[in-house]
């Protein structure tokens, strides 16, 4: 892959589990294995800062996703929880020290460092989520596995928003505009119904342009679910015919709002419609 794209690794399907909660957040560790990347291209000065900052970043989105998996091996009585929160501590206590040892001024190489992010997080998914996955597909087939209900995100109360949209671009400017929400992110409304299926979400962002599932046909199919026809819905498009709004407000969505979408808006938005639902 072209150095100039500062991209050490992308998503490959093969990576998957077969559980769009525990997918989607491998999908954002990869993601902040190439921040992670993109820091060691800084020069010697910047790099001390850029990469320190997303060095913590990282460690504390590693945590989080490792509470969520832990969270569910717990909820579902998986059988080699001890063995797989085990990986999990020796692994947190090998980064803590190889990134408390860079702040420290100790020998430490971030390319390294990085590449070993990388192999790190593919093999445990290869050799240990893949265990998890395969149990929790058979529960799912089973009927067995339920909802998860997730703790929120470092502790805090954080509501849960699902975004759907088949533009990363768009995913990531809504991560980056609602910190104060715990932000999943979808580019398959296929995938994410199966999310909103088996986890507690405060509310769904959705776009109405996609080609494997309009947005349309998204909401037609939630709103037909008795377990999922009151999840809060505001649909944010492009498509901001009169005729899409209409549409879109009959099917079931809550609210509106064309692209793009501006920050102080959709926060209030999001309050409104949580609040209205819940009301």
């Amino acid at each position: 892959m072209n150095q100039n794209e500062q991209v050490l690794i992308e998503w490959e399907e093969r990576f998957s589990v077969g559980i769009p909660v525990i997918d989607s957040q491998h999908k954002q560790l990869l993601i902040t294995t190439n921040e992670l990347y993109k820091a060691c291209q800084f020069g010697t000065e910047l790099l001390k800062v850029q990469f320190k900052k997303t060095a913590r970043d990282a460690v504390a989105y590693v945590k989080y996703h490792f509470s969520t998996e832990e969270q569910i091996m717990e909820k579902t009585a998986y059988p080699e929880i001890a063995a797989h929160k085990k990986h999990h501590a020796e692994f947190i206590q090998k980064v803590l020290k190889d990134v408390t040892d860079f702040e420290n001024g100790k020998n430490f190489v971030p390319n390294q460092f990085v590449r070993f992010l990388r192999d790190w997080i593919l093999s445990h998914i290869a050799m240990v989520d893949n265990k998890l996955g395969d149990y929790l597909i058979e529960l799912q087939k089973s009927g067995k596995l339920g909802k998860i209900s997730m703790k929120k995100q470092s502790g805090t109360e954080k509501q849960m928003v699902l975004a759907i949209d088949d533009s990363k671009t768009q995913l990531t400017l809504l991560k980056s505009i609602l910190p104060q929400y715990d932000v999943y992110t979808c580019e398959s409304p296929i995938n994410a119904l199966e999310i909103v299926q088996n986890m507690d979400v405060d509310i769904i962002l959705l776009d109405l342009a996609m080609e494997e599932m309009n947005g349309f046909d998204f909401l037609k199919k939630i709103r037909a679910d008795l377990k999922l026809r009151n999840v809060p819905v505001i649909v944010i498009s492009g498509n901001s015919f009169e005729q899409h709004i209409k549409t879109s407000l009959n099917l079931g969505a809550d609210e509106f709002i064309a692209k793009p979408a501006r920050p102080d808006e959709l926060v209030q938005k999001i309050k409104q419609v949580i609040r209205k639902r819940k009301g």
